[in-house]
């Protein structure tokens, strides 16, 4: 089914039980609006921190906490961006063998894993569990171990 028929289906039935009309719009469209329906929404002076997702159960530190595994994890994604440059650079050489090109897609694919999985919504945060904590870092040491000496050899 087509967009256009979807909205011309929603329209004309289901949207009249809601009072509500499916257009194609803009975001200058929808800001407009919101602008006419002249909602004056309240500010907000204090903190939402601590959070609490149960009576005692707190979520604190996002900001703080773990701080040398978020250094190393941007360490860690620095190199990757350097490397993957200097992998196009030695890629699109006539010296640079098959194998050699080989090897180094899979220590980007490698390199790339331990930055994405680092970059879990507990890892960005810092309130990942002590042993989680220690995999991150584990990845990411094996994956620089594995990348920098195949890269460093490119500019050598």
């Amino acid at each position: 089914m087509s967009s256009d028929r979807l909205l011309e289906y929603w329209n004309a039935n289901t949207g009249l039980d809601y009072n509500i009309e499916l257009i194609y719009s803009t975001p200058s469209m929808y800001v407009d609006a919101i602008k006419e329906e002249k909602i004056a929404f309240s500010t907000k002076y204090d903190d939402m921190f601590p959070y609490a997702d149960s009576e005692d159960s707190y979520w604190t530190g996002f900001f703080t906490s773990r701080a040398n595994d978020k250094s190393y994890f941007r360490l860690g994604s620095h190199m990757m961006h350097s490397s993957n440059k200097l992998f196009a650079m030695s890629a699109i050489s006539f010296f640079t063998s098959d194998d050699k090109i080989e090897k180094m897609m899979e220590s980007k694919g490698k390199m790339l894993d331990a930055i994405g999985i680092a970059q879990h919504h507990d890892g960005i945060t810092g309130t990942e569990k002590q042993h989680v904590s220690d995999d991150y870092k584990s990845r990411m040491y094996n994956s620089i171990e594995e990348t920098m000496p195949k890269y460093v050899a490119v500019i050598e």
